[in-house]
């Protein structure tokens, strides 16, 4: 009965009677002592009561407990059902469906949440206590059901990624993780085929740029921060003569370099510095900082050969921007060296003799004066010109001319010792440069003796010629105090020799000094010059070899003295700039060659291009850029219609502050463009460094282009380097017919000349570039339809 009472589905029966069961027992027992009952009668019915009560509380009790037990499982399943419903990730519960043997023949859904519909596109009422082989292509067969029952048999949890295969399941893959849950399974599958592909995307990324960095043409090394090789490809094997085997994990970066580069770079940064510590770091300064560095350096192969490449380094950071290794890049430029070495020589030795140039002997000069001033010795310059040699040049011809500078120059190579220096500075003309003179009986032994040397008979063409030289000496310190007086004075000496019979030698002295009296003369006549009007600028029209259209004008300074009537520039020009006067008198020709040049253009209504030349000295002025766009404001020419023409000394001077001018002119929009090009010893790089426009072929080389093998070669290697530099080419000196074609057909771009036409004051530019063109026949020298008369 009492399990009955306990267990009977309607709970406010039993609750009821046990609620009343003590209110009846309490009345009985009032009732009972109000008529007298016994004792004992009274404490059977006490006991009962309490009996009754106890009952009753703990029927409460259970009561109670039963309804917060259900009202947690009921949140549960809310929360339960909450987080289901919200995951984004689809997920479902089976139960296991067996047979009579107990073996697992199906799963049964029983919960689906709302992903789970979305995933298998259809809807949960469809699925719902349907059986799994039913209503999905898995079959009690398949290696998943089994897995399934595995993980229900062993209680191990499943996690595994596969592809479907199935259409009817919205994902191409699923990362599926299986547990069990009482007898059947929670299952979620994640949808993971966007992951998937970006993964495969960036598998084939990887796999091209590994086929990129392996195919390279370069070499690729990689590095750790410390140096250590951990990555190269073919290329690098093959620059350096190592397989990966041998260096990759095993070898740092700087076993490919020359150990004695590596250490006098580490000590010009620090003078403490060792190979251990500081030869990673040379090759990686200023890397770290995200840059990249490009520096030349010396490779040494695995058999030992030196191989000069440009060696590229980048830092390789992570996400936070810290350096996690660095990358190198490099090539072979043995080729380009040669070629730069070649064009430097073209550049800095005379092309017939082999002899040094004008430009190397200057520094030569100027290298040996230094030196004797610091040790108290003497230099002695030797100018020697052969005597007659324009005679034998006509009578024999060009060719015997050659072969008689050749043989004079062997005979000078072999009169001096090792250290001296041997140039060709002229047609005839040679320099000798003696440093470590003690004595002025040396000097004149010396001299007798390259005289002696050049008299012996030379056999050309069948014909015995008889050679003789003029020599003219100057000392240092003795009778000049720098190289530049040095050689002048070594000049005049030698065309005393010339007056006093020739075949002998001068040493200069105190009587030749008349010179120097007239240079006071013509210094003081310059001084009033620009004062007096006495200057003037011409005009000589440069001329498109594409149109023959003319496209520019190069501005030439003239002065026309009272007395002395008109001084040629090579005179004067120097003297400016030795005293200085140039400066004043550059400001002058700057303003009125823009203001001129500017006016021809409107009377022309062309576009034409002003060419003025600056001297080096002019580059020293502080104000020199203000000049320059001072007089383009107030003349008004286009500052790309000015270009700036320099000498190749001045590159090779490498200052800062004329890179720095050269770069300030750029930005107002000036062009540059290097004067009497090949004639001094300029390298390549230089023009890349300071941006040139245009080179102007010095007129030494056009005149000698067509009658000249080596002349023709000068000229034919600059102007196939300088448009590999996307430089244009200015021809000047074309005084023939012949040479314009030689240049024609060379493609040069722009040409000059006596030929073309002279330099014109202002007033009579504009008649000539009108008929200028008509002048050249240029379609009987080269037949191109597109020429523009």
């Amino acid at each position: 009965m009492k399990a009955f009472a306990l267990d009977f589905p309607r709970p406010w029966v039993w609750k009821t009677v046990l609620s009343a069961l003590p209110v009846w027992i309490a009345f009985g027992l009032f009732w009972r002592v109000n008529h007298g009952a016994h004792l004992a009668t009274l404490m059977t019915t006490v006991s009962v009561a309490l009996a009754g009560a106890s009952v009753a509380l703990w029927a409460w009790w259970r009561e109670y407990v039963g309804s917060a037990k259900q009202r947690g499982a009921r949140e549960a399943h809310s929360q339960f059902l909450a987080a289901a419903e919200t995951s984004l990730d689809a997920f479902g519960l089976f139960e296991s469906v067996r047979n009579d043997a107990g073996e697992i023949i199906d799963f049964r859904f029983l919960y689906i949440n709302a992903n789970a519909e979305r995933l298998a596109g259809r809807p949960r009422s469809d699925l719902l206590e349907q059986t799994l082989s039913s209503v999905t292509p898995i079959r009690s067969t398949s290696s998943m059901f089994a897995r399934f029952c595995k993980v229900v048999d062993s209680g191990e949890p499943l996690n595994e990624e596969f592809p479907v295969k199935y259409d009817s399941v919205k994902a191409t893959w699923l990362r599926s993780q299986v547990v069990k849950l009482g007898d059947g399974l929670a299952v979620t599958f994640s949808d993971i085929s966007e992951a998937k592909a970006t993964q495969e995307r960036y598998a084939h990324l990887a796999e091209f740029t590994d086929s990129v960095f392996q195919n390279a043409p370069f070499s690729i090394v990689a590095t750790d921060t410390h140096g250590l090789i951990t990555a190269m490809n073919v290329a690098a094997e093959k620059l350096t003569g190592y397989s990966r085997e041998e260096l990759v994990g095993k070898a740092p970066l700087t076993v490919l370099h020359d150990e004695r580069e590596l250490l006098g770079k580490a000590l010009s940064i620090d003078p403490a510095a060792t190979l251990e510590k500081f030869a990673f770091a040379v090759l990686t300064a200023g890397v770290a900082a995200g840059e990249m560095e490009e520096q030349e350096w010396t490779l040494i192969r695995r058999d030992g050969a030196r191989t000069p490449i440009n060696l590229a380094m980048r830092a390789v950071t992570t996400d936070t921007g810290a350096v996690s290794g660095y990358v190198s890049i490099a090539f072979d430029i043995t080729e380009r060296r040669q070629m730069l070495d070649y064009v430097t020589h073209l550049a800095s030795h005379d092309q017939l003799t082999g002899l040094a140039g004008r430009a190397l002997l200057q520094d030569k000069t100027v290298h040996a004066v230094e030196l004797a001033r610091r040790y108290g010795t003497k230099v002695a310059v030797f100018v020697i010109d052969l005597d007659h040699f324009k005679r034998i040049n006509d009578s024999l011809g060009h060719s015997a001319g050659d072969q008689l500078l050749i043989e004079a120059a062997r005979r000078l190579s072999r009169s001096v010792r090792s250290t001296d220096v041997v140039a060709r500075v002229g047609g005839d003309e040679f320099v000798v440069v003696m440093p470590d003179i003690t004595t002025v009986e040396d000097v004149e032994q010396c001299a007798a003796n390259l005289v002696a040397r050049l008299s012996p008979e030379i056999s050309i063409e069948e014909h015995l010629v008889q050679l003789t030289a003029s020599v003219g000496v100057c000392i240092y310190p003795d009778f000049a105090a720098d190289a530049k007086h040095l050689l002048k004075r070594a000049d005049s000496a030698m065309y005393v020799a010339k007056e006093n019979g020739r075949n002998q030698h001068q040493i200069f002295s105190e009587s030749m000094l008349k010179e120097t009296a007239e240079r006071l003369t013509m210094e003081h006549a310059l001084r009033h010059a620009l004062a007096n009007g006495e200057l003037s600028m011409r005009y000589q029209p440069q001329i498109s070899l594409t149109t023959g259209v003319v496209t520019g004008m190069e501005a030439l300074l003239r002065w026309t003295h009272p007395k002395l009537g008109c001084i040629p520039p090579v005179q004067f020009i120097a003297l400016a700039e030795e005293t200085g006067l140039v400066v004043p008198i550059g400001e002058w020709a700057i303003m009125t060659a823009c203001c001129e040049g500017m006016a021809l253009q409107d009377e022309l209504g062309m576009d034409l291009t002003v060419s003025v030349n600056l001297s080096p000295r002019q580059f020293q002025q502080k104000n020199l850029v203000h000049v320059v766009e001072n007089s383009l404001m107030k003349s008004g020419l286009p500052p790309e219609r000015l270009q700036i023409e320099i000498t190749e000394n001045m590159l090779m001077s490498n200052s800062e502050d004329v890179l720095d001018k050269l770069q300030r002119m750029r930005q107002l929009g000036v062009r540059i463009s290097i004067d009497d090009f090949g004639t001094g010893f300029c390298s390549f790089s230089y023009l890349l460094q300071y941006q040139v426009d245009r080179l102007k072929i010095d007129q030494s080389f056009v005149k000698r282009a067509g009658t000249d093998a080596n002349a023709a070669a000068v000229v034919r290697t600059i102007i196939a380097m300088s448009h590999g530099l996307n430089i244009k080419v200015v021809a000047e000196g074309v005084e023939t017919e012949e040479q314009l074609r030689f240049l024609l057909r060379r493609k040069c771009d722009e040409a000059q000349g006596y030929f073309i036409a002279r330099p014109l004051p202002p007033e009579e530019f504009c008649d000539a570039v009108r008929t200028c063109g008509s002048k050249l026949p240029l379609r009987s020298i080269e037949p191109i339809t597109e020429w523009v008369r």
